[in-house]
Parts: structure tokens; C-alpha cells; sequence
């Protein structure tokens, strides 16, 4: 039988939203900017691309109730946290005005907390795949 995703449909819905928001909107500020060449552009559109295929995927499987949209509200949730955990602080320790960090640490924390809250739910509805693959027996 197919896990459902009954209370971790609303959060993995605003993790998705949330990352389509923030990333493609990211395009167009990478795009127009001067300061980068061809190659920096490529590489800035690596991360963006990796995030809206997964936002999308997990925002389909969620409404189209597939079986593997815990495992797709997962990965993304886990791509955001492992993500920002890497990023905010190479922001921070490079030299950019306050708003930059502002921005970026409010990008951060909003991903963080819907990736969270994602986990906490898929794992409180038990679909979450143990460690090693392996499901209590139920015994």
C-alpha cells in the first residue's frame, strides 16, 4: 500500500512553493549581472536547476498523491538543509553589504524551518525509509 501524507502534505507544498519561489527568481539577478562571465553564469545555474527539478517533482508527486512523494519531499528537504548549511556561511565570511547577509540569512532560515518541519512530519507519519532501508516489522 501507497504512505500517505497526511499532515506532511502542507509543509512539503510550502517547501516546494517556497524553493520555486526563491530560485527562479534567482535567474534573472545572475543573468543581468556584468560582473560574471559566461562560465559563472553556467556554474550559478547548476544549484537552480538542481533545486526547481526537485521542487517540482516533490510539489507533482505531493498533489498527484504518488508513492513516492515522501521520499521526493525528503530529498528536497534534505538538499535545502544540507544546501544552506554550506552556503550561508560562505556568504558570511566573504565581504558583501548587509542586506546581502540579511537576505541570504532569511533565505536560509525560512529553507531551514520548511525543510524541518517537512522531516518532522514525513517522520511522524512513519514513512521516512529507516536506516539501512529497513521498516519495523510491527511486531
Amino acid at each position: 500500500m501507497a504512505p500517505t501524507l497526511a499532515r506532511s502534505r502542507v509543509p512539503a507544498l510550502a517547501l516546494a512553493g517556497w524553493t520555486l519561489l526563491t530560485w527562479t527568481t534567482r535567474v534573472p539577478l545572475f543573468l543581468t549581472d556584468d560582473a560574471l562571465g559566461a562560465g559563472e553564469k553556467v556554474a550559478a545555474t547548476l544549484p537552480v536547476l538542481v533545486f526547481v527539478v526537485l521542487a517540482l517533482v516533490t510539489g507533482v508527486a505531493v498533489l498527484a498523491r504518488h508513492d513516492r512523494a515522501p521520499l521526493a519531499a525528503a530529498v528536497l528537504a534534505g538538499w535545502s538543509l544540507a544546501y544552506w548549511l554550506v552556503r550561508l556561511p560562505l556568504i558570511l565570511v566573504n565581504e558583501h553589504p548587509a542586506a546581502f547577509y540579511v537576505a541570504h540569512a532569511v533565505l536560509a532560515v525560512v529553507a531551514g524551518a520548511l525543510s524541518v518541519w517537512t522531516l518532522v512530519r514525513l517522520a511522524g507519519e512513519g514513512v521516512l525509509p529507516r536506516p539501512g532501508g529497513l521498516r519495523p516489522s510491527g511486531r
